[in-house]
């Protein structure tokens, strides 16, 4: 049976724990190792002073003749006294100089390495019959420096393995306790730590579905501030495309409102129209009405698909503007003969390359074109489109109309607003259009009169250099 891969995700808490506490606890055992062979590092040299002064003890009972050689004078009682121990078993041994025993045990295995007046004790490890011992020698020298004899005591190791047998359990009795209260305060300071965290999931799991409000960074660590600041981007995009479709819903509702009322009144009036002459002004009406709806459908849509809130920008691509809006003024050239208008086109005609949303661009000129022809432009005159790539790219579209008030420079880029007095069939949202896709290409948006002849100049600068690439 398999484990759903949801149940193998690592959690955080996890994570942290395996990262904390195998190091805290190799610290906890690495230190009780160490202290441990302190501690019978200590306890050794204690052994081995007291074997050394039993040794010395032994030495003293030594006496040395005119020709080295030694003579114990220790009697039998007192040697019995000096080899009895409750708990390990004592050997003692004389040697002369010449490597002949004087007294003890033969047994105990000289040392390997030379005393001198300098150094005349040694510890060395060794074994009797089979058991380990631990031997001290002493040797005893002459006023002439030679070496008199040499003194060897030896003892088990019972009370050596009991001490270090007892300092071993004292150690893991409190290590163990240790461990557990190491282990215990890191989980503890590891949901401590982790809290924050969960009091933010908390937070957000009681919002509402429009709840889309910062999430701020009180009581958030600094490492969790680059996953809050994250989170606050999301809401403010969310935020944004949420208000921007709420408003494209409500000003689509309030903009269709009128035409289709339109439509309606001019059905009924083909209803209870008797003949086919009162019909067709109706439907000439109808046809109107449904033009009128298209084209405010396809706007309000290019206006939806404009919003900063709608993220278009994944479809941004490297373009040459100059074919585009060569592109772009060659299918205007029949409506503007059919206006008697003279459409032309002036700069750049080779590549001029940028980062932006080709169908968004194109959309632009074209509510600037559409524009200038149904507002500005009269029979006669003329339109230019004119295309600059240094220092900056620059769509201009020109014409000989009669220009836009002071006043109404910044208002007409509003939504749904309309200068006075303007012809029927437009809905106000055209420069609105070209306004929202200038910013999103990171460009500025202006209008002013021309110089030399009266009629406005609309300009669109990209000022963004991830929007002005040029070759």
């Amino acid at each position: 049976m398999h484990m759903p891969l949801e149940a193998r995700r690592p959690t955080l808490r996890g994570q942290l724990l395996w990262r904390l506490l195998p190091p805290v606890l190799l610290v906890v055992f690495v230190s009780a190792f160490f202290a441990y062979r302190l501690g019978l590092t200590i306890a050794t040299e204690a052994y081995d002073t007291a074997l050394f002064d039993s040794a010395r003890s032994l030495a003293q009972q030594i006496q040395l003749g005119p020709d080295r050689e030694p003579t114990l004078t220790l009697p039998r009682a007192a040697q019995e006294i000096l080899v009895s121990d409750p708990y390990d078993r004592i050997f003692y041994r004389v040697i002369a100089a010449d490597g002949s025993d004087v007294a003890g045990n033969a047994r105990i295995p000289a040392p390997s390495v030379s005393a001198s007046e300098e150094s005349p004790v040694s510890f060395y490890d060794a074994q009797i019959d089979g058991e380990r011992v631990r031997v001290g020698a002493y040797t005893l020298f002459t006023a002439s420096g030679a070496p008199g004899a040499t003194v060897l005591f030896a003892e088990t190791l019972v009370k050596r393995n009991r001490l270090s047998n007892r300092l071993l359990f004292t150690l893991v009795l409190p290590l163990l306790i240790v461990t557990g209260l190491v282990a215990a305060l890191v989980w503890y300071g590891v949901r401590l730590g982790l809290a924050p965290l969960n009091q933010l999931a908390s937070a957000l799991a009681q919002r509402g579905w429009g709840d889309l409000r910062s999430v701020g960074h009180s009581r958030v660590p600094d490492e969790v501030r680059p996953l809050i600041d994250a989170l606050d981007g999301l809401m403010e995009r969310l935020e944004a495309a949420h208000n921007a479709q709420q408003r494209f819903i409500s000003e689509a509702a309030h903009q269709l409102r009128t035409p289709l009322a339109g439509l309606t009144a001019q059905i009924e009036r083909v209803l209870l129209a008797a003949d086919l002459e009162s019909i067709k002004p109706a439907l000439v009406q109808l046809q109107s009405s449904s033009r009128r709806v298209n084209r405010l459908v396809n706007q309000l849509l290019t206006l939806a698909k404009a919003e900063p809130g709608s993220d278009p920008k994944h479809d941004l691509v490297r373009l040459d503007i100059s074919k585009l809006v060569q592109e772009t003024c060659r299918d205007w050239v029949p409506e503007a003969l059919a206006k008697n208008i003279d459409l032309g086109f002036s700069g750049e005609t080779g590549p001029v390359m940028t980062i932006g949303h080709e169908v968004l661009l194109a959309e632009l000129l074209n509510n600037l074109i559409d524009n200038a022809l149904r507002y500005a432009a009269l029979p006669g005159g003329s339109i230019t489109v004119r295309l600059i790539s240094e220092p900056h790219i620059e769509i201009a579209v020109e014409d000989d109309g009669p220009g836009i008030p002071q006043a109404e420079r910044t208002r007409i880029f509003e939504r749904f607003h309309r200068l006075p007095g303007s012809p029927a069939g437009g809905c106000g949202l055209g420069l609105a259009i070209v306004r929202e896709i200038a910013l999103l290409h990171g460009a500025e948006v202006s209008v002013e009169p021309r110089l030399s002849t009266a009629g406005a100049v609309f300009r669109v600068v990209f000022t963004d250099k991830a929007s002005s690439t040029r070759t």
